[in-house]
């Protein structure tokens, strides 16, 4: 029909759309409008669902509206990029803040744009989405890829005057927004719907009423062997008589096809079906090149190769085996769906793993030329069915580390895809990168969900290991990092349960193996994140907790520091120091205060006279100086006047600066100017959520205030006091930092991009999963920073580097 150049690749790939009856489709297009969010289309293989919402979308597209589809696995780049050319085609018809906005994206948005821009258009755009072949993504238990599993819950949340289609052989998991959905079965044909189908096929319309209904027998009235039979009957039209007479009940259609294929067909077939992604005549006569099985980096095929797979594989095409369709580069590629696929199954043999060795080497080989991500897919789930897991997880990380932050979704949904693959024990790397992206691009439940399978799964495993100390090293790494999880996702309680076990593992492991010094680092490490949890709850009854814990986190990292006198144990008892202090002077406790800050600075001059030259302790030992400074200037304040008094000025107090915050940039940089004089005391201030864009907060004491969610674009912090500050989930793109303080700030999840913080002191700052795109760090003192979670390879550290500061372990470290 003329629709079909009009089609995506995807939309071709679907099914036939001569097995949908056209009652169905007139059902399925009112249902598709009546549900809240759209139509789920449930049935058994081969029913036609796929064929199903391939008319449907014919039909939609013919009436003005735009489709974007993915089928199988969930593929981001695949559904956004029929997001992008959809937009494309409204053009002039979209309001003029739409078209702002996507021009503000870029030729290159990031994925969290286009998942936002998806969902904008879903509610306001007569924008259809297609998830056909949805049941690939889940099992009994839900999500394969909780992160997917996430955002479709989005999509269907948002739709309003865009519609969401799914078809399924299973019903959705429970959590999913299905309830969202109208639902549709298509159920097992009768004689008469199978004649009534089989008058639509090119071959049987041709034949007698006789002869139609002892062709639906023997197909028992199955659309996809019905449409199996009518293509190796359209495909030998000078035997076709033969053919029909052989075609009686009791036959098996699908083998009454293989039946007539040569030996170098069958094995293209075979081959084709072990595919998880389409694939060209090229990619064929590679794979079947069984000349050296082995060899990573396939050879061009010859030419007479390639002549016999256009033949053999146009071939299997016009017998319906394989689907066929133009790609974006115009060049024919082949599949063998689902349904193929899983009759083919018990067809491979022992052969099976070598067709699987040959295509991971194609799309291994591909990955060094003109291949996509959808190679190094690919590579991954042939690695899972030949059980490769080092060479599966070596691999899937090296993928994920060649990503930009702002295209890892695609990284997630493949890390996502494996792990439930990896055995328990083995997949730490793994799982501490995922719930480290899911957390970063704000998927904190399902950052939490593969948390927490994964402890299951290590506990599981940890049981019955045979050797204890690993299986409690594994055990502990799983808790500490479902409690960091767990906290993101706003479950502080449940966090401190999981990390308080972690804790007690690393006790048992350390006083078990006092000489062990692994022990020790990782329960400080686990210390410290259960002081971070005690700090998010801010409880009265937790403040003993929270102040036990840093302080054993100091005598452990003190401990550390005397066996092994470095310029790396230093900065990490440093920082525990320093929150301990922190939480002595928030107590009222400065005498504390001084005494542990001062441990810190003599510590630092220590290791200074023995490191002279390293410039990262040097910055961390000025840093010491001017705590230590800090708190004596305080004293001596306190000494001079009532503590607690109030800035002289105009505005009288904190709220009415607050009042002043709210009514904009211009209001208050004015009201800033006329009183430059006056301090401007915010410290503890309530902040939570404003926005601050380009404000002029330059001097300001901010500290202990919480700015966090607070939009603070292009704000000028210059100078500041943020020692303490809670700037978790801001927004601070573009912001100014210099010669500020933000010692012990949370600035966890924040966006930092092109954000100039130099020279600033951040001692003890935890920025994880901050997006740091082009953030500067130029001169600062990054001690004890936490980094984990953020992507470092764009940031500019002129003058300054990430010694000392926490960031991710290195892939292949303990």
């Amino acid at each position: 029909m003329h629709e079909e150049t009009h089609l995506s690749p995807e939309v071709r790939r679907l099914g036939s759309p001569r097995l949908a009856r056209e009652c169905d489709v007139r059902a399925a297009l009112a249902m598709l409008d009546a549900g809240p969010a759209g139509l789920l289309i449930t049935g058994a293989a081969g029913m036609g669902k796929s064929a199903l919402a391939r008319r449907m979308l014919e039909r939609l597209r013919s009436d003005g509206r735009q489709v974007a589809a993915m089928v199988g696995r969930w593929s981001p780049r695949t559904l956004f990029r029929g997001v992008s050319e959809a937009f494309l085609c409204w053009g002039e018809e979209l309001p003029r803040e739409h078209v702002h906005m996507m021009g503000a994206l870029g030729l290159a948005p990031s994925d969290d744009a286009m998942l936002d821009m998806t969902c904008r258009l879903l509610k306001s755009f007569p924008l259809v989405l297609l998830f056909d072949d949805l049941d690939q993504n889940y099992d009994g238990t839900g999500f394969l890829d909780p992160g997917f599993g996430e955002v479709f819950d989005r999509l269907c949340q948002a739709a309003d005057r865009g519609r969401v289609l799914v078809t399924t052989r299973t019903p959705l998991p429970a959590r999913a927004a299905g309830n969202r959905l109208g639902a549709l079965r298509l159920g097992p044909l009768d004689l008469t719907a199978g004649v009534e189908l089989a008058t639509g096929l090119p071959f049987l319309s041709t034949v007698d009423p006789a002869t139609q209904e002892r062709v639906v027998r023997t197909a028992q009235a199955h659309p996809r062997s019905l449409h199996l039979l009518d293509a190796w009957l359209s495909a030998n039209p000078e035997g076709a008589g033969t053919r029909l007479a052989a075609v009686t009940p009791g036959a098996v259609p699908f083998g009454l096809v293989m039946a007539e294929l040569t030996g170098r067909q069958r094995e293209t077939l075979l081959q084709a079906a072990i595919c998880t992604v389409p694939v060209t005549v090229r990619d064929l006569a590679v794979a079947c090149d069984t000349s050296r099985p082995a060899r990573r980096q396939r050879p061009e095929p010859k030419r007479s190769a390639l002549q016999s797979m256009q033949a053999d594989a146009a071939r299997l095409a016009e017998l319906g085996l394989l689907s066929s369709w133009e790609g974006w580069d115009g060049e024919t590629v082949y599949f063998a769906d689902r349904w193929i696929a899983e009759l083919l199954a018990p067809h491979q043999g022992p052969a099976l793993a070598d067709r699987h060795e040959r295509a991971l080497n194609m799309h291994y080989s591909r990955t060094h030329g003109n291949g996509t991500f959808d190679d190094y897919v690919a590579v991954c789930r042939h690695l899972v069915a030949l059980q490769g897991i080092s060479d599966l997880s070596t691999f899937a990380l090296e993928v994920v580390d060649s990503l930009e932050t702002d295209s890892e979704y695609a990284g997630m949904a493949l890390l996502g895809e494996i792990t439930s693959s990896i055995p328990a024990g083995f997949e730490r790397l793994i799982r501490d990168r995922l719930v480290a992206m899911l957390i970063r691009h704000g998927f904190t439940g399902a950052a939490r969900e593969v948390a927490e399978r994964s402890l299951s799964a290590v506990e599981e495993w940890a049981a019955t290991h045979p050797q204890r100390d690993e299986a409690r090293f594994c055990l502990g790494a799983a808790r500490d990092t479902c409690g960091q999880a767990r906290l993101a996702d706003g479950h502080p309680v449940a966090a401190e349960a999981v990390l308080t076990q972690a804790v007690d593992i690393y006790h048992e492991l350390a006083a078990e193996h006092p000489t062990f010094m692994e022990a020790d680092q990782r329960l400080a490490g686990s210390l410290q994140h259960l002081g971070e949890v005690y700090g998010a709850l801010d409880l009265p009854e937790h403040k003993d907790k929270e102040y036990e814990t840093w302080a054993e986190c100091s005598q452990i990292r003190t401990r550390l520091f005397q066996a092994d006198p470095s310029p790396e144990t230093a900065l990490d008892a440093g920082l525990a120091f320093h929150r301990l202090a922190d939480l002595a002077r928030r107590s009222g406790d400065r005498d504390n205060a001084r005494r542990l800050l001062g441990t810190r600075l003599v510590m630092m001059e220590a290791m200074a006279q023995m490191y002279p030259y390293d410039e990262e302790l040097a910055a961390a030992l000025a840093t010491a100086e001017e705590d230590v400074a800090a708190l004596d200037a305080h004293a001596t304040r306190t000494a001079d006047g009532p503590e607690g008094a109030e800035p002289p000025g105009a505005s009288g107090g904190t709220a009415e600066v607050i009042a002043i915050l709210r009514q904009g940039p211009f209001a208050f940089n004015q009201w800033r100017a006329d009183h430059a004089e006056e301090e401007l005391d915010l410290s503890g201030a309530d902040l939570r959520g404003l926005d601050l864009d380009k404000m002029v907060l330059a001097g300001a004491d901010l500290t202990g205030a919480d700015l966090s969610r607070a939009s603070a674009r292009g704000a000028i912090f210059s100078g500041a006091d943020l020692t303490g500050a809670n700037l978790a989930g801001a927004d601070l793109t573009g912001a100014g930092f210099g010669y500020s303080e933000v010692v012990n700030g949370a600035i966890a999840f924040t966006r930092l991009g092109s954000a100039m913080i130099q020279p600033a002191t951040l001692t003890g700052a935890v920025l994880t999963g901050a997006v740091l795109e082009h953030t500067s760090f130029r001169e600062c003192d990054l001690t004890g920073v936490d980094l984990r979670g953020c992507d470092l390879s764009t940031l500019d550290l002129k003058r300054c580097g990430l010694h000392g500061a926490i960031i991710d372990t290195a892939p292949g470290t303990a």
